[in-house]
């Protein structure tokens, strides 16, 4: 399986206030201070220092986990050999959940046994990655595996047999719970915006904080310049998604380890789109929410891959109709994806047919 980004709701704004500007004519040269400022100004002291301290807290904690994720998911696989996936579906329920990832090593065909789970890419379709459970294994002379899987959830096995060709296959050894929730939530554009915007907006704030408690009369200044800040990172955060975006696709192609397999995919999956198109519209047509999920689920991940990132921002918005049971917004997310086509379908055109860049 593939991380994919992921909707998130966003949180509102929170507008942060230097501290004392409601006062005036105290803790200023030649000024009579008021009854009780000192103990005000105390309580101030001691509150921003709780408050630094919390930040400083926060901040190490948010970098400890950045290098823990970077190290397990970058540095691990290309030192230890492992890989590592995201369950995007509850198929393997409750063993594997949706947003867990799912860590493999690769095994020779000759190693594995009838219920082992694989990760494997299906013989359909656009070939995309499953991890499922084997009930029936073939190995003939020549070391070719062939399988039959199924899905611990599924009432049925898969409806295809694999032939494992390569000698090896990925089998899973663990699963760490919800990660994938957080690789998704990380790669979302308003999360990364927020990021990318709001922490330096942040140190920002804590400088003029900081700045204004030296100096009082650039109170007025601070919160100026603090709410020009954060309505930049508001204005930033409001851009559209292009329809299509050549990052996913170069960073395919490193991963690949081929820039002519990742065009490749592209092709197909510009060739395969109009029928994805028209799965989802006929199953939510026909209200066959099931099979629409299915759909929605297989395109969201492919245009995710491709860099088709409207396309998957509609996809998002028709999986969480689906998931909710609200058909009204289905119909128009439905709608939204089959309007994107063409336009998609346009900016595809000049790209597919040379090699990623």
């Amino acid at each position: 399986m593939t991380a994919t980004p992921v909707r998130h709701r966003r949180v509102p704004p929170t507008t942060t206030t230097a501290p004392g500007t409601g006062q005036t004519g105290t803790g200023r040269p030649g000024s009579t201070a008021a009854p009780g400022t000192e103990a005000a100004g105390e309580g101030r002291g001691a509150g921003s220092g709780v408050a630094r301290a919390l930040v400083s807290v926060i901040t190490t904690v948010v970098m400890v986990a950045a290098v823990a994720a970077f190290l397990f998911l970058a540095v691990g696989p290309r030192v230890l050999g492992y890989q590592t996936s995201t369950m995007l579906t509850g198929s393997m329920s409750p063993l594997i959940n949706p947003g867990d990832v799912v860590v493999t090593v690769p095994v020779a065909v000759q190693n594995l046994r009838v219920g082992d789970i694989i990760t494997y890419h299906i013989p359909v379709e656009d070939q995309r990655v499953e991890t499922h459970r084997i009930i029936d294994l073939t190995i003939n002379n020549q070391g070719t595996a062939t399988v039959r899987t199924k899905g611990d959830a599924n009432n049925g096995p898969d409806p295809w047999t694999a032939t494992l060709a390569g000698g090896q296959v990925d089998r899973q050894v663990f699963t760490v719970p919800y990660l994938g929730n957080a690789i998704r939530a990380l790669r979302d554009p308003v999360v990364l915006k927020v990021l990318m915007y709001g922490a330096p907006a942040a140190l920002v704030l804590l400088l003029l904080a900081s700045i204004w408690r030296k100096n009082p009369d650039a109170g007025t200044a601070a919160a100026d310049t603090g709410a020009g800040t954060a309505a930049g990172v508001g204005a930033a955060a409001g851009r559209p998604l292009p329809a299509f975006d050549r990052r996913p696709l170069r960073r395919l192609a490193r991963e690949m380890k081929s820039k002519e397999a990742a065009r490749k995919f592209a092709a197909a999956y510009a060739r395969l789109l109009p029928a994805r198109v028209e799965r989802i519209s006929h199953a939510l047509r026909t209200g066959n929410t099931e099979l629409a999920m299915d759909a929605v689920l297989s395109l969201k991940t492919s245009s995710s891959m491709v860099g088709a990132l409207r396309m998957e921002q509609h996809c998002l918005r028709l999986e969480h109709a689906l998931a909710t049971t609200d058909h009204t917004a289905a119909i128009r997310a439905g709608d939204a994806v089959r309007e994107h086509q063409a336009q998609l379908e346009k900016a595809l055109g000049g790209h597919t047919a040379r090699r990623a860049a």
